[in-house]
């Protein structure tokens, strides 16, 4: 089984209006999101912040290139802060169609999609309410030796880089580990929010984050075979589509490009099984 799965995209229907700033806007994004839904996959999942105010146009524009695939593309989106900066939840969903949480069971492993997201712009932690974490222990009750994958678009207090920072995280008082603690197989967390590439192990869990898009044009590739997931970062090294990158991120409202994305040198790439030494290496 494998999974494509994009950071935070940041979509923006609003960029300073310029010629070369608008002809840039478009085709980073016309260029990464074919990339991406053109390669091979079972899955697509976005972690998150894939529009950058939340307006329903941003969400048009990503999902027309959806639909451009056809059945081919098996498309997931998970709720980041960015996606509830202008409507509601239940706006959102009825506008895209998509549960706010699910779980996927498959032969290879037990998919799991989280929201973490809050309906405020002026705290951007995570947040959980008691229903959704009921929720989640229920469909973790039963004990599997199947990997366990955990979409989310924070992460855990205290895991992957800049994670203790202020308003970084899942909030503290979520008792989200306690929960999949239970899972008796090898899990892996994947969440954006930092923007920073960054991967992180704890016994048997290992916790995946992805830089933004525009920060680091580069996408995740996992691959799920006979118990053993492996996790690739694909970057687009076209000179092109990094100057629009740069162009962009630096004339649109509510992102700041972040310096260090790129992460530490175990950021880019692992490979585990339960039980398995830590397998993270520069890509």
């Amino acid at each position: 089984m494998k999974i494509a799965m994009i950071g935070d995209l940041h979509y923006p229907s609003i960029v300073l209006n310029r010629p070369e700033v608008v002809k840039a806007r478009d085709a980073f994004f016309d260029y990464v999101l074919s990339a991406f839904l053109e390669t091979e996959a079972d899955y697509h999942i976005a972690i998150g912040d894939m529009a950058n105010a939340g307006e329903l146009v941003e969400f048009d524009y990503i999902f027309s290139k959806v639909e451009s695939c056809g059945n081919r593309v098996r498309f997931i989106h998970i709720m980041g802060n960015h996606d509830t900066y202008t409507h509601d939840k239940a706006a959102i969903l009825a506008a895209t169609g998509l549960k706010p949480y699910e779980r996927i069971e498959t032969e290879q492993a037990t998919l799991i999609m989280l929201d973490t997201a809050r309906e405020t712009v002026t705290d951007w932690s995570g947040f959980m309410e008691e229903e959704q974490l009921t929720w989640l222990e229920a469909n973790l009750s039963e004990p599997s030796d199947k990997p366990l994958l955990v979409f989310a678009h924070h992460p855990i207090y205290g895991t992957t880089a800049r994670s203790t920072e202020a308003m970084m995280s899942l909030h503290e008082a979520v008792q989200l580990r306690r929960i999949l603690n239970k899972h008796t197989g090898v899990g892996f967390y994947f969440n954006g929010h930092n923007h920073i590439n960054s991967i992180v192990r704890e016994q048997d869990w290992y916790f995946v984050q992805t830089a933004a898009m525009l920060d680091i044009p580069a996408f995740r590739l996992i691959t799920v075979e006979d118990g053993q997931v492996s996790v690739e970062l694909i970057k687009f090294d076209d000179r092109n589509v990094k100057e629009w990158a740069h162009i962009v991120s630096r004339h649109m409202p509510y992102f700041e490009p972040f310096p260090e994305a790129e992460g530490d040198a175990l950021s880019s790439n692992v490979s585990a099984r339960k039980g398995s030494s830590f397998g993270g290496h520069q890509g």
